[in-house]
Formats: structure tokens, C-alpha cells, sequence
């Protein structure tokens, strides 16, 4: 079966159809909508005739903001059996093949795997630009490509032969491999020297590179594979093309799937990813600017909620004991947070906000940490304060980098002061690790 003639003469006949004004040409209506109903029978036939899983690679968001990510799916019947690297608790709900300005394939009612970018929270008021509906566009090979019909994002289905519950396994793997970690800058082509920026969770890789006094940064969504990360679309840097990384068997290096460009794994000086660290926002622990500037903050949020942050805020992962308390990420149960503990001063009640953040070194220089914000958590309540509470994350994201120094107390216990590299007389304060 030739499945890309049978999407372009579908394709045709709807054109043909819409573009049909006299009587002759009303007349060939009936073939046009035949050839419509074959390539949909032919696509049902295609996907219910493999027994197995295929797995879509989906990218939600117009700017695909939060990455890509594999979705497996099994059709029969009329019904989609769905799981995710995000969620390994398949779902059941019905599907169709149907004519909508084009042949398209449309998760018709709810899946949380499926349709996991397209609900609306408290948060995400808009949801997060998740596709539900999604063109055929044609076939590669055995793959069947696929466009999202609101979005545009370019998806693709490959049906596979063996469990996916194996897959996923080594997708989440590869996705803590990378939590924490950035790539040392490297020469690529005639650009030169490139520097990186990696956001792990939102799958974002920051490439930046300087021509005499020229300096362009450029940005690339990705998703995670058994061996790495592989972007949305190859990218070209100083004449060399490059489709994603291959992370080395030692965790120490990538290479470009074409073989040209490798360079060194860079890790964070402190573990932010694996454990938690308190800051105290006070005269001598702290910055006399960032004390200001939190009490600002404090003063607007009580205005506003008559509420108040304790001065400790907490940076890292969300531990098992936060994990037991019901702190878990929007997307994952596991994430990197700044997380405020808050009181509600009206009846003296007890809460947290938390922020989802991504802690990464810096490229050129390991002793310094990234602070890269992504969004508040739905299961703080941050929606609540997020009018105040923005202010005081994103003027510790936006002060970022800073310089990390080990000190040592008069018992012996390891500290750290982190310092702004921008602002060091006005950003700095001392991190202290939650026993």
C-alpha cells in the first residue's frame, strides 16, 4: 500500500470538494468522498493491524516550551490504550479516524496520558498547548507522521515490537541522568567556541555562540531516547548539523548522533537534585538587598492574602518526607523546588509554597549554579499567592548564577554561601543542608 498516495489523494478530494461550484462538478463529489473514506479505513486498518504498541513522540505548545515526550499507544476496536514516561498507569478511552479539513486522528474522550497537556488546572489556566486532534500528514517507512492540528507540531507514530514498559524504564533513566547537569562549552564548525545552557526537565538546550561582537542564542526543544536526547528538528551551528546528543556509557560526555561534536558533562558543585538546603532571608545570613527585597515581597503578599512567608526559603528536591506531606511535581513525582513556608495570618494556618525550579551548573565554570524557573506547583496552592509570591522567585532565578563556597562552622558542620556572579554586594546568602 503506497500510504503517502492515499493521504495526498485524500487530501485532493477535500480541496476538490471545497473548491466544487457547478453542476458537472457536483456530480464527482461521490469519488472525491470515496477516496477520503479509504485512506480513513486505510489508516484504522494500519493502526488496529498492529498488534503491538507504536509510540508517538509528542511535543505540545506552539514554541514547544515544555519539551517532547514518548507516548504509547495500542489501538483496537474503536478504544487507545495509553501510557507515558510521565504516567506508567495506562488509560483506556476511544479514538477515531475522521475527516476534519483533512484526514486526522483524534483522542475523542479523556485519557490522562493522552490528554495530560491539554487540561486546564487552577495553575494552567490555558492548559499547556497539548494537541488532541492530529493531521495525518503521510508515512516514513513504516512511521506514520502527524501534525498537530491546533498547534502545528510536527509528531510522528513508529509502531513498535516489544514492551514499552521497558522503554519507559530507560526514558526516565536517561531523563535523572541529565537532572543537575549541563555541557561544557566546545568548538563546533566555523562558529567557534559554544556554550550551553540545558534545562533537563522543560528538554531545552541554550546553544550560544559569539562572532567578533556579535552574540546569538538560539534554543532547541528535545526529547529524551535510550541513549540521550534528540531534538525536535537538527540544528546547525557553524556549518555543522547536529540531531541530538549520545550520552557516554560513563555519564561523563555527549556526542552528536552524527558523530561530529563531542564535549564533557558538566555537574552541579552542591547536590541540588538529590537533597534539600535552607536559606535564611535575614540580617546576616543574607544580603541586606535581598532581606529588603523579601520583606517587600512579604509586605505585598499580606496586602494582598493577609498572609506572611516564614524568612526560610528551601532549595533542592522535594525529599520523601515533602513527597509524603503531598509535595510532588506537576509532571513527575520527583522535582526541583524553591519552596517558602507561609502563614496565613487570619487564622494562623500553615502552608507551603513551592516553585518548580531546574538546578544546573554553569558550562565554563562548575563551581557556580544555575537557577532556571519553570512554574508554580499545582499542589501548593501557588495559583493562590503567585501575585507576590513571582517577585521574590524570580529575583533569586534572575540573580543567578552564583558562585558556590564551601565554608565549615565552628563545629565542624559544612556550609555554603552563594554569590551572585552579576550583583555579588547585593545577592548572596548562606545555604545550610536539611538534616
Amino acid at each position: 500500500m503506497n500510504y503517502t498516495k492515499i493521504f495526498a489523494l485524500a487530501t485532493g478530494a477535500l480541496l476538490w470538494m471545497s473548491s466544487c461550484t457547478s453542476s458537472s462538478d457536483l456530480d464527482k463529489l461521490p469519488g472525491a468522498a470515496v477516496r477520503t473514506q479509504q485512506a480513513i479505513s486505510e489508516t484504522v486498518s494500519k493502526l488496529e493491524g498492529h498488534d503491538g504498541y507504536w509510540r508517538l513522540t509528542y511535543y505540545p505548545d506552539t514554541k514547544r516550551a515544555y519539551g517532547g515526550y514518548s507516548m504509547y499507544v495500542q489501538f483496537k476496536d474503536g478504544r487507545v490504550t495509553a501510557l507515558s514516561e510521565l504516567s506508567t498507569t495506562s488509560t483506556n478511552s476511544t479514538y477515531s479516524v475522521k475527516n476534519i479539513d483533512m484526514p486526522t486522528l483524534a483522542f475523542d474522550t479523556r485519557s490522562n496520558v493522552l490528554h495530560h497537556f491539554i487540561t486546564s488546572t487552577e495553575y494552567f489556566r490555558n492548559a499547556r498547548g497539548g494537541d488532541f486532534e492530529l493531521l495525518l500528514m503521510g508515512q516514513r517507512g513504516d512511521s506514520i507522521l502527524l501534525q498537530g492540528r491546533k498547534y502545528g507540531n510536527q509528531m510522528s507514530l513508529v509502531p513498535m515490537t516489544t514492551d514499552p514498559a521497558t522503554e519507559i524504564a530507560a526514558l526516565q533513566a536517561m531523563a535523572t541522568k541529565f537532572q543537575g547537569k549541563n555541557f561544557a562549552p566546545v568548538s563546533i564548525g566555523t562558529a567557534g567556541s559554544v556554550s550551553f545552557r540545558l534545562n533537563p526537565t522543560y528538554r531545552q538546550l541554550e546553544y550560544t555562540s559569539t562572532s567578533g561582537e556579535t552574540t546569538t542564542t538560539q534554543k532547541m526543544a528535545f526529547a529524551y531516547t535510550t541513549e540521550g536526547l534528540r531534538f525536535y528538528e537538527p540544528i546547525t551551528i557553524g556549518g555543522v548539523t547536529i540531531s541530538g546528543f549520545r550520552l557516554s556509557s560513563d555519564g561523563t560526555s555527549v556526542t552528536s548522533i552524527e558523530g561530529d561534536v563531542t564535549t564533557t558533562v558538566v555537574s552541579l558543585p552542591i547536590d541540588l537534585v538529590n537533597k534539600s538546603y535552607v536559606a535564611y532571608f535575614k540580617a546576616d545570613s543574607a544580603a541586606d538587598d535581598l532581606v529588603s527585597f523579601f520583606t517587600r515581597v512579604n509586605n505585598t503578599l499580606y496586602r494582598n492574602r493577609k498572609a506572611r512567608m516564614s524568612a526560610r526559603t528551601y532549595f533542592g528536591v522535594n525529599t520523601a518526607a515533602d513527597q509524603a506531606a503531598g509535595l510532588v511535581g506537576n509532571d513527575t513525582k520527583v522535582a526541583g523546588f524553591l519552596t517558602m513556608p507561609i502563614y496565613e495570618q487570619t487564622n494562623g494556618s500553615y502552608t507551603r509554597l513551592s516553585y518548580e525550579v531546574d538546578f544546573v551548573p554553569v558550562g565554563n565554570d562548575p563551581t557556580q549554579v544555575d537557577i532556571i524557573a519553570r512554574d508554580g506547583n499545582e499542589s501548593t496552592w501557588w495559583y493562590w499567592y503567585a501575585s507576590a509570591a513571582e517577585y521574590w522567585v524570580s529575583r533569586l532565578a534572575t540573580r543567578a548564577p552564583y558562585t558556590v563556597e564551601t565554608l565549615t562552622d565552628a563545629a565542624g558542620a559544612t556550609y555554603y554561601k552563594l554569590t551572585s556572579v552579576k550583583y555579588a554586594d547585593k545577592a548572596w546568602f548562606y545555604l545550610y543542608e536539611v538534616q
